[in-house]
Order: C-alpha cells, then sequence, then structure tokens
C-alpha cells in the first residue's frame, strides 16, 4: 500500500481539496457570525419598540379603567386597572433592563416616575372613592370628589408625560434598528459572491486534478471491460497490463478469474448439453449414441465406446462407439474381468491407461491412416452403487483435470439417463403387455356382464314364473283351509297343509335365492322403520314359537333395561333373528334356547341367540357362512336346508351396518351374536337407496280415454260395502283377495291392466287400492304416479301388493305400505282396516273427561285411526258443522248439552243421520234409556268394561257397516 502510488495520488489530490474547502468554510463562518449579530440587534430593536407600543396601551387601559370604576362601580374594571398596572411595572423594569445607555435609562425611569405619581394622587384614589361609592350607594358628596380628581389628573398630566417619554424613546430606537437591518442585509450580499467565487476556483482545480487521476484510472479499467465483454462472449483470454499499483493487482486476478470461469464454462456446457441431450432422448440407442459422442466431443476424445452389463450376467456388451470400425480384434461381448472394461466393472472405480503400444484393439481410423490413441480412460457407469456399464474414451494426448471432471461430472448423469430409459422400455413393454391384458379382461368382463344379465333376467323372470303359481297355490290352501272355506275330511286337510307347507317352503327356497342375487348386485335397499327392541323380539319369537313348542324346547329372554328404540329397517332385523331362532330350534333336539339383548359400546345393540343342540367345530365357523354350504354334506344327513339362511343373515347385518358371529362347542351348543347400531347411520341409508323409475309427466286432470277391452265399471258393493280396488293382471290373485277380504264385509272389485285400474279407480272413488308391480305395458310404478298425479285419485290409499319388494320406492312415490305375495291373510286383513279409512275421514270422541279421552285418541291413533276430541255437546255440533266424522263415540252424562241432546239434534239434519254412533259411557242404561237411543245408535260400549280390542271391533264393525260415502 505505501508503494503505490496510486494511492498517494488519490491521497493528496483530496488533501488539497479538503484545505481549500477548510478555508473558505473558516471565511464563510466569519461572515455568517457577523450576519447573525446584526439581525439580533436588528431584533432586539423591534421587540423594543414593541413594548413601547404595548407601554402605551397599558397606560391608556390603566387610566380608563380607574375613570370607569370610579363612575360606574363595575367590580371587572377594579380588576382591569389592578392587573395592568402590576404587568405594566413588570414590563418597565424589563425594558430599562435591555438598555446599555444610561440615556435610555433615564427616559425609562422618568418614565415610571410619573405613572407612580399618577398612581399615588390620581389612580388610587379613584379606585378608593369607587370602594365607597359601592359600599354606600348613590352619594353626592362621593360624586364631588371624583370629579374633582378628574379634573386635577387633566391639569398635572403625569400620564401624558409618560406617554411622551415613550414615544421619546420609541422615536430614538426606530433608526438604530434600520441601521442593524441594513448592515445584515448587505453582508449577507457579499457572502453569495464570495461562495460563488471561491466554488469556482475549487471547480476549476477538481476538473484539473480529475482529468489527470481519471486517465490513469479508466485506460486499466477499459482493459478489464473487454477482458469481461470477451468473458460474456466465451472468450476467456487474458489481458496484458503492467503496472505495480492495485489496478495492476486487479489485472493479474482477472486473468485468473477468466482462467477458472473458463473451466467452469466449458466443464457446464458439456454437462448442460449432455443433460439436455439425455432429457431429450426417448430410446436407449439415443441416450447410448449421443451421450458417447457428447463426451468424446467435449473431452477431444479420438475414440470411444460404450459397454453396458447384461442384465441376469456377469458380461459386458458393446451397445455404442465413436469413431470405432469393424475388425476382429474388437471384442463385442466381454466378460467381467477381461480386457479393461472387463477389469474396470469388476473393480468399480476409474482406471487409466497410458503409452499404449501399436496393434491395440482401439485404432483411430483418420481416413488419411491408422493412429493408435496413446492414452486410454475407462470410467464405470454407476446408478445407486450397482454397475451398468463401462465408459471407455482414447486419445492422443493425456486428459488434463479439466477433461477428467467432465467425465466424472457426466458419468453419473449419464447412468440416471440409462436407467431412466431402461425403465422407459420397460414400462412402455408393460403397458403393452397391460394393455393386451386389458382388453382380454374388458371381453371376459363383458361375458360376465352378459352372463351376469342373463343370471337376473333368469331368476326375474322364473322367480315371477314360479311365485305365481305359487301364490295360487298357497293362497287357495290357505283358503279351502280357513273357516270360509268347505268342510274337509281329516286326510283332505292333511293333504292340504302338506301342500301349503311344501308351497311355503318353496317359496322360502326362491326368496332366500333372490336375497342372495340382491345383495351381491346392490339391489337390495333399507326402509328405516323405528320399534323398540321387546317388541321386534317377541314379534319374531311368535314366528318360531310353533317349531319350538313342537319340540317341547323352553326359550327365554334377558332383554337389558332402558334400551334405545330401534331405528332400522325392522323388517330385515326381523328376518335375521327369525332365521337364528329357527335354526336354535332346528338343531336343537332338548333343552331351551336363550336369547340376551344388552346395549354395546358406541351406540350398538347385540343380539345373542344361544342353544343347547348339536353345536358347530371351529374349523367350520366359516363354512356355515358360505352360500349352499352345509356342516354335513352327506346324502345321509339329518338335516334338510340350502345353506342360504345364515349368509344372508350374515350379509343382512352387515347391510346393517353391524356383523353376525359365531362361538360354538360340539354337542354343547352354539351363540350366534347379531350386533347392530341402534340407529342405522344416513351414509348406509343413501348408499343402498334404489334409483327412481323413470319420471312421467304430469297427466291432466281429465278421465282418460277408456281402452277398448275395458269393461265398465261395476256398480256400488251391495249392502254399503267397503270397496277395494285390486289392480293385478293375475285373475288369480284378485280371487284369493276375494276370498280373504269379503267374509269380513269387503267388496273387491279387480282390474286386469294399469290402464283399466287407472279408469276404475277415478270411476268408482274405491276405498283402497291394491296395486302389483310387475303387469304387461304400463308396469305398477307408473300406475301409481299416474294416480298420486290426479286430484281424483291422489288421496286414495295405495297399497304395494307385489314379488316386488322395494319399500322406499314405494313410499317415496306415495303407496302407504307394501305386501310381498303370497298375501298372508292377517296381515291383508290389517292393512286393508289400517288404511281404507286414511285420508280426510275421522273419528269425533264426544267426552267430557279430556283424561280419557286423549288416552282414547292415543290407543285408535296405534291402529291407525284419525280422531278429534270435542268435551261439550254445543263443541261437537260446532264440528259437525265444519266436517262430516266417519263415526262418533258418544258419551251420555255432560254438563250442558248432554249425550242424549247430542242425538237428538243429530236427527234434525239429513246429512248427520246417516253418521254412526257408539255410545261409550259409564251410566247404567234404563229400559227407557235404550227406547230412546236405540234407533239411532249403532252400538253400546261401557266404560267400566272398556278395552282396546273391544273399542277397535266395535270401529270397524261399524264402519263397514255403513256406506262409503261418508
Amino acid at each position: 500500500m505505501l508503494r503505490s502510488r496510486l494511492y498517494w495520488r488519490v491521497l493528496a489530490n483530496f488533501g488539497l481539496l479538503l484545505l481549500i474547502l477548510t478555508a473558505m468554510t473558516i471565511l464563510t463562518f466569519n461572515l455568517l457570525s457577523q450576519i447573525e449579530r446584526n439581525f439580533a440587534s436588528s431584533a432586539a430593536d423591534t421587540r423594543a419598540l414593541g413594548s413601547i407600543a404595548h407601554l402605551r396601551a397599558l397606560l391608556n387601559d390603566i387610566h380608563a379603567a380607574a375613570q370607569r370604576y370610579a363612575l360606574d362601580g363595575e367590580i371587572e374594571e377594579k380588576d382591569t386597572y389592578t392587573a395592568n398596572w402590576r404587568e405594566l411595572n413588570a414590563e418597565l423594569m424589563t425594558y430599562s433592563e435591555q438598555f446599555a445607555d444610561s440615556l435610555s435609562r433615564a427616559d425609562i425611569q422618568l418614565a415610571r416616575d410619573n405613572c407612580n405619581a399618577w398612581k399615588q394622587s390620581i389612580g388610587d384614589k379613584l379606585i378608593t372613592l369607587g370602594d365607597e361609592r359601592a359600599a354606600k350607594g348613590t352619594d353626592r358628596d362621593i360624586d364631588s370628589q371624583i370629579q374633582t380628581l378628574i379634573l386635577s389628573d387633566a391639569r398635572m398630566r403625569y400620564l401624558s408625560s409618560a406617554r411622551t417619554v415613550l414615544s421619546k424613546i420609541y422615536t430614538q430606537r426606530m433608526p438604530a434598528q434600520l441601521r442593524s437591518l441594513d448592515g445584515a442585509t448587505r453582508l449577507s450580499s457579499r457572502v453569495g459572491e464570495f461562495v460563488l467565487i471561491v466554488n469556482i476556483l475549487l471547480a476549476v482545480f477538481s476538473v484539473a486534478l480529475g482529468f489527470v487521476l481519471t486517465r490513469s484510472i479508466t485506460t486499466p479499467i477499459r482493459l478489464l471491460k473487454d477482458g469481461t465483454q470477451s468473458i460474456m462472449a466465451g472468450k476467456f483470454e487474458p489481458i496484458t497490463l503492467k503496472r505495480t499499483d492495485e489496478l495492476g493487482d486487479l489485472a493479474v486476478d482477472f486473468n485468473k478469474m477468466s482462467s477458472m470461469l473458463g473451466s467452469n464454462y466449458h466443464r457446464l456446457n458439456a454437462y448442460s448439453e449432455l443433460v439436455t441431450t439425455l432429457n431429450s432422448s426417448a430410446s436407449m440407442e439415443e441416450v447410448e449414441g449421443k451421450g458417447l459422442e457428447i463426451l468424446c466431443k467435449h473431452t477431444h476424445a479420438a475414440i470411444g465406446a460404450l459397454y453396458l452389463v447384461i442384465r441376469g450376467e456377469r458380461a459386458l456388451r458393446l451397445v455404442s462407439g465413436y469413431a470405432l470400425r469393424k475388425h476382429a480384434g474388437l471384442e463385442k461381448y466381454l466378460a467381467f474381468g477381461e480386457g479393461v472394461p472387463g477389469q474396470c466393472a469388476v473393480e468399480g472405480k476409474v482406471l487409466e491407461i497410458q503409452g499404449i503400444p501399436a496393434g491395440s484393439g482401439f485404432i483411430v481410423d483418420t481416413g488419411l491412416g491408422e493412429l493408435v490413441p496413446s492414452y486410454v480412460l475407462a470410467v464405470p457407469v454407476m446408478f445407486r452403487d450397482e454397475i451398468l456399464g463401462v465408459l471407455v474414451l482414447g486419445a492422443m494426448n493425456s486428459f488434463g483435470d479439466l477433461e477428467k471432471e467432465i467425465v466424472n461430472n457426466s458419468v453419473p448423469q449419464l447412468g440416471v439417463a440409462l436407467t431412466n430409459a431402461m425403465n422407459f422400455e420397460e414400462t412402455r413393454n408393460l403397458s403393452i403387455e397391460i394393455n393386451k391384458r386389458n382388453e382380454e379382461l374388458d371381453t371376459k368382463n363383458k361375458e360376465i356382464e352378459k352372463a351376469y344379465k342373463v343370471k337376473s333376467d333368469f331368476l326375474s323372470s322364473m322367480s315371477h314364473e314360479l311365485r305365481t303359481p305359487l301364490n295360487s297355490i298357497i293362497g287357495f290352501s290357505s283358503v279351502l283351509l280357513g273357516p270360509s272355506g268347505d268342510p274337509l275330511t281329516p286326510d283332505q286337510r292333511m293333504a292340504l297343509e302338506k301342500v301349503l307347507k311344501n308351497g311355503k317352503h318353496l317359496l322360502q327356497l326362491i326368496n332366500d335365492i333372490l336375497d342372495i342375487s340382491k345383495l351381491e348386485s346392490g339391489r337390495m335397499s333399507l326402509s328405516v322403520e323405528s320399534e323398540d327392541v321387546a317388541t321386534v323380539l317377541s314379534n319374531c319369537i311368535l314366528i318360531v314359537e310353533p317349531l319350538v313348542q313342537s319340540k317341547r324346547l323352553t326359550m327365554s329372554q334377558d332383554i337389558q333395561p332402558d334400551l334405545p328404540t330401534l331405528s332400522t329397517d325392522i323388517v330385515k332385523v326381523r328376518q335375521i333373528l327369525v332365521n337364528l331362532l329357527s335354526n336354535a330350534a332346528k338343531f336343537t333336539e332338548s333343552g331351551g334356547i336363550s336369547i340376551k339383548v344388552t346395549q354395546q359400546p358406541g351406540g350398538m345393540i347385540s343380539f345373542g341367540v344361544k342353544d343347547s343342540g348339536i353345536g358347530i367345530a371351529e374349523k367350520d365357523y366359516g363354512k356355515v357362512f358360505e352360500e349352499f354350504q352345509q356342516v354335513d354334506t352327506s346324502n345321509t344327513r339329518k338335516y334338510k336346508g340350502t345353506g342360504l339362511g345364515l349368509p344372508i343373515a350374515r350379509k343382512l347385518s352387515r347391510m346393517l351396518g353391524g356383523d353376525l358371529t359365531l362361538e360354538s362347542i360340539i354337542g354343547k351348543g352354539s351363540t350366534f351374536t347379531l350386533t347392530i347400531p341402534a340407529r342405522l347411520p344416513q351414509k348406509l341409508i343413501d348408499a343402498h337407496a334404489q334409483p327412481a323409475p323413470p319420471s312421467l309427466k304430469r297427466p291432466e286432470p281429465v278421465v282418460q280415454k277408456p281402452v277398448p277391452s275395458m269393461p265398465l265399471p261395476p256398480p256400488p258393493a251391495p249392502g254399503g260395502q267397503v270397496q277395494i280396488l285390486s289392480i293385478d293382471d293375475d285373475p288369480d290373485v284378485i280371487e284369493i283377495l276375494r276370498q280373504y277380504l269379503i267374509p269380513e264385509g269387503y267388496s273387491i272389485v279387480g282390474a286386469l291392466s294399469g290402464d283399466e285400474g287407472i279408469a276404475m279407480a277415478m270411476s268408482m272413488k274405491p276405498a283402497l287400492i291394491t296395486l302389483d308391480i310387475m303387469m304387461p305395458k304400463k308396469d305398477g310404478w307408473q300406475v301409481l304416479r299416474e294416480l298420486k298425479a290426479n286430484p281424483q285419485t291422489k288421496d286414495i290409499p295405495v297399497i304395494i301388493h307385489s314379488i316386488v319388494d322395494n319399500k322406499p320406492l314405494a313410499m317415496s312415490l306415495g303407496a302407504v305400505d307394501v305386501m310381498t305375495k303370497p298375501t298372508d291373510p292377517k296381515r291383508l286383513l290389517s292393512l286393508v282396516q289400517k288404511f281404507y279409512h286414511s285420508g280426510d275421514s275421522f273419528i269425533l270422541l264426544v267426552d267430557d273427561n279430556l283424561d280419557f279421552a286423549l288416552a282414547c285418541k292415543d290407543l285408535l291413533k296405534q291402529d291407525g285411526f284419525n280422531v278429534k276430541i270435542a268435551t261439550r255437546g254445543e263443541e261437537a255440533i260446532k264440528i259437525l258443522n265444519d266436517s262430516l266424522p266417519s263415526m262418533i263415540l258418544l258419551d251420555l252424562v255432560m254438563p250442558g248439552m248432554d249425550g242424549f241432546k247430542v242425538v237428538k239434534e243429530l236427527q234434525q239434519k239429513d246429512r248427520w243421520k246417516k253418521i254412526p254412533v257408539v255410545v261409550l259411557t259409564g251410566k247404567t242404561l234404563t229400559d227407557a234409556d235404550h227406547k230412546e237411543l236405540d234407533p239411532y245408535v249403532a252400538d253400546y260400549l261401557m266404560k267400566e268394561t272398556f278395552t282396546t280390542a273391544a273399542i277397535t271391533n266395535a270401529i270397524r264393525k261399524t264402519i263397514k257397516a255403513v256406506p262409503t260415502s261418508l
């Protein structure tokens, strides 16, 4: 640094500039100080002049305040006088201290003396007289004294003399203030001229110094710039600059940097070109050939070869060459350890060979002659420590560090590219194979779908074809065995019972096969209902109780208290439990069956069915849940069956979000445990929702044109019976319904097609409709939609009566319930009685005992009746004026209008006379009461013998006995 001329040159120039700048700063500071003093003096004079003006104003205010207080007595004027006098004294004292000359101080003292003299002789006395006047009020003597003082003030002129002195001081100070301001202004103008001259001199010197200094710096910088531009153009040439200063050192460092950048550029350029080329190459041949070509170009190799490992063998294969020619000395296949490539593959490290003699395998054909490379570099190509191949490069001269670094950096990327290319080839081949297999699978899937469709069509068709005659067999057998059939001999009854039993067994087999088909295809739907556990279990026990009693088995149940109400598909829960109970009774010869119901964590309910039967070996647990499998498959097996019950039960339990498990010991019995959630999750309901049939256009609310073959509507039922319309393409089904319902007091009218049924429903307005689904031309779903879309038929209750069991869809389209063929007579009668009077009809209950009335309403509501309550006779008449009930339940003893008066009132209007009346009373009726009531009352119920069965039977009997027009 001490020897650097550039350093001292720059330092000297800056020192001189600093010296000139310092001198200029000192001169400027002195000049500015003088200006500051002049401005300070001028400012002091300005303040003094302002103080004098303020003193004069204070004198005027003091004089006026004293006179006004004395004359008017205003206390504010006294305060003004006192405050202004204190301020005047303070101002005079301050002003006296500001003047250095004795003349000005004497004038100030004179003004103060005059003011004090006025205060003592005039001012204070005026204030005193003002105080006296304020104390005494108006007083001529005081007024006279005040006037005398005012006149004395005018003669003595104390304040006038003080004002004159202050005016004199003001006149004397004004020229001094102007002189100070003028001097400061003149000095300010000189500062500008001085600074301008100094800046001009400094600029001239700086330009001259800068020119010399810049010339000595810009020349080497220009050389450095040219060198930088050469680097940007890809030319890494050194610059020539012989200097001993800092710029010379910079030139040396620049040349070193240029050389380093050149090496890095060539290395990165080679790597970048290799990566770009390899990434754009998809095939193995392109990766092998282009990768070798780029490496030979950037390392200036005269010849090159790439060997790859043969998969599954310890051998190399020549896959690509650079400037190679075919001749016998070059081996295309080399085992590990053979030659330089083979040895490189074994060692897994770089091999260098120099001074190769003539006659070697690698010969460079220049076109002018043949040369043998004197240098060979063999590099293993690796990927994740696995040898992929060997790269061999030959040159006339040994590789330098740059060439070796290019090879070392590029070979790993070559390994990645080779691996990707191999993976791509394998993926492409695999894709071709997968596509081929997918085509085969598609073909097989189409065949499977076709077979599945054939199976579904077969099951659907056969189930319909089989169930249709079975319905007739079971139905007519039940009719013949029923009380309405003709008398049978014991042999005939036994034969019919066997027909009925085997028909039901065959129907159960068909139902099981259809259930398996629905479960496999995912077409099984869920219908959520709510029912308490005890009711579900008791209904299941009633079904299997005959079998249990016939085998003299005991049955016990243990239900945990306070179980939640089941909200799930109750029908499927019953199906599972009935199957478990039936199996328990079937495989138990002695002992009994126990049922235990408990609540489990997570809102689950478990039903455990335990028997003391034959038991099941642990190895056969899985077999009992397989379709069409049984533990004993011999021809002599004791227990018959298809092996579908338990598989269906397990599938249904899992469909409900639970499971069915088994524990058993051979010879001691089995325990099947059904575990399901108390509330069926919504996701399961959505997952098993069945699609609705195609939507239909809403029909016009007019009577449709009849089909040509359609019979005329039948006449009204005799005796006012309740008419039920049965729409079914099978006449046997309609006949079976007639056999079931006519003895119960109903009239059945049949329609053999959907269009015929719609027309009859519009004309006869039946109390209830039963509807089959599987019919030609127009199926039941379409008929149901048209019935519910037509204002004339939309309020008629419709019960689906079909082999198609899709209750959720039926309910969503407006049906009130679903009956699966063949019909159970008890269930048929129960549904008809429940729904034929639904809609706007209701029962009017008239009783002044509200608690009893509400209890009756709840009981009747459970059986499907709508009930309105009136607690007085007058209230009942008001309800009758608004709407007509199906019947009236009437108490006789009520305040005001009692039951007798209500009966008389009913006879006053024709539309009320036909309403059936059932008397419900606790009063003991006399002969006179009966004589009065019997002509108008349909039945009597005594409250002391009241039961649910009695009232519901009376209601149904009474309503069936009246015309449907009510």
